[in-house]
Formats: structure tokens, C-alpha cells, sequence
């Protein structure tokens, strides 16, 4: 019977973070009209300057996003209209991102690789890759 092979942990890759970064702002800028960290933190500051379409993950567990007298907006409504306002640049920008990242990595595989050796050489390589 042949011995498993144990497999080296890939590192983390700078570039597929940097992606899944950008599409999870595609993701909150359609949704909630914001971006990712202020989706996590709630920064309300610059939040509730833009009105009341921007929504943080605190807010998500609220009934009503605004209310003012008669006018009180649930959160789902408030998400479906952001949706229903942006869907179409989200769909171009979900469809376009991973392209352009694939185009790019393409384009600039040598210094990817050199990078990646050097950092081998380093010693990080294991952890941390482009």
C-alpha cells in the first residue's frame, strides 16, 4: 500500500484577497450601500450622512431602518430598493472583477513568480504569497 503524500499548506494569496475584497464591496455597495468595513464596523458618522438607504450588519437586526412620523422603512425594503436601484452595475462589476484580476495575473505572471521566489527565499513564503 503507497504512503499519502502529505501536502505543503499553500500561503495566503495577496492578490485572490485583494479580489475577494473588491467583490465583497460590489456585494455591500449593491446591498447596503456602503463598504465592507463600515458594513462591519457600523460607522454610523459617514453613514447616516448619505441617508437612510445605508445599512450596517447592525442594522440588520432592526424592524425599521427610519422612521419619522408616518414614514417608517423596513430594513428589507430599504435593501431591495438599494437592489433594485443597483443591480446592474453590480452584475457588470461581479461579471468584470474576476476578469480583470485573471487579465492581470496573466499579464504580470514573471513578476509573480520572482516575487514569489524571493519570498520563498525569505523564509514567508509558505505563509504569504502574491
Amino acid at each position: 500500500m503507497k504512503k499519502k503524500r502529505s501536502r505543503r499548506k499553500q500561503g495566503v494569496s495577496l492578490i485572490g484577497l485583494a479580489e475577494t475584497f473588491a467583490l465583497m464591496n460590489v456585494v455591500t455597495q449593491t446591498m447596503f450601500k456602503t463598504n465592507p468595513i463600515q458594513f462591519l464596523t457600523g460607522d454610523n458618522a459617514a453613514m447616516t450622512a448619505a441617508g437612510t438607504a445605508n445599512i450596517s450588519l447592525k442594522e440588520l437586526f432592526r424592524a425599521n431602518q427610519h422612521s419619522s412620523g408616518a414614514d417608517a422603512y423596513s430594513t428589507m425594503n430599504v435593501i431591495k430598493k438599494n437592489v433594485q436601484n443597483q443591480w446592474v452595475n453590480g452584475a457588470i462589476q461581479m461579471v468584470l472583477i474576476p476578469v480583470g484580476f485573471r487579465l492581470a495575473k496573466g499579464v504580470s505572471r514573471n513578476a509573480i513568480s520572482r516575487t514569489n521566489r524571493l519570498l520563498n527565499k525569505s523564509g514567508i513564503g509558505s505563509t504569504v504569497k502574491l
